[in-house]
């Protein structure tokens, strides 16, 4: 009865260090596909500052050029009424001509300021595309090498999980009903999943609690599984830790 109690006793601290394995592993898995989305978010973050930029700069072009054949069209009609001018016949018709003229030269001004100033945005723009572009060509492969690395551990961790699963499987078809209910009941009710613990010097090491000392000698006689009174885990006496003590 003793040898088989402590190959019970055995059996369920590997389960439990196996399980305790796989719930690391699992929650190793479950940032996987936050950490790819953060890089994710990253490399787009790069890319849409670039694009964007490009966005910019093909806008303020496109309104440089229609301020251009706004300019063309502006000095055609200077041509006009200088030609026109020429003609008049009175003084009154003269100054209207003059003032005509002068308007059209302010609006003329006043559109190759706005030309000028979009050029400078474009400079402007191009500059800024070109620091996204760098920090872009810099930072890529970067992030598409760690998240590589992130994918290549998660796929081990996979395999690893894998293994462990089918290593806890076993160890529970070793141990019997009885115990593993036990093991099971108890592990439902602790946050940490240790479910079963050794006791040293009279203290529980899962609760830190000194267990009644008729407790810790019966723990000795390894004639049966027995749960802390305090935390109810299945404790029990490890010989090698007896002996040191």
């Amino acid at each position: 009865m003793r040898n088989e109690i402590r190959q019970q006793i055995s059996m369920l601290v590997k389960l439990q260090d196996v399980e305790l394995k796989i719930h690391r592993t699992q929650l190793d898995l479950s940032q996987v596909e936050g950490r790819t989305a953060e890089l994710d978010a990253q490399l787009n973050e790069f890319i849409s500052a670039v694009e964007s930029g490009k966005a910019d700069i093909q806008e303020i072009t496109k309104r440089i050029r229609t301020l251009e054949s706004d300019l063309q069209m502006n000095q055609g009609r200077i041509a006009k009424s200088q030609e026109k001018l020429r003609s008049v016949k009175t003084n009154k018709e003269y100054q209207s001509g003059l003032k005509e003229i002068d308007d059209l030269g302010a609006i003329g001004s006043k559109i190759e300021d706005e030309i000028l100033a979009g050029m400078e945005q474009v400079e402007a723009a191009n500059a800024r595309v070109s620091e996204h572009q760098h920090r872009l060509n810099t930072q890529a492969g970067l992030i598409r090498t760690e998240k590589e690395s992130v994918l290549q551990d998660a796929e081990q961790a996979r395999q690893r999980l894998e293994g462990l699963t089918a290593e806890a499987a076993a160890l529970a078809d070793r141990i019997s009903a009885e115990a593993l209910a036990l093991y099971r009941r108890v592990k439902s009710k602790k946050a940490n999943g240790v479910a079963i613990c050794s006791v040293s010097a009279s203290v529980c090491l899962g609760c830190h609690v000194n267990i009644p000392p008729q407790m810790y000698n019966e723990l000795q006689r390894v004639d049966r599984l027995k749960n802390c009174p305090n935390c109810e885990r299945i404790i029990y006496w490890d010989e090698e830790q007896g002996r040191s003590e």
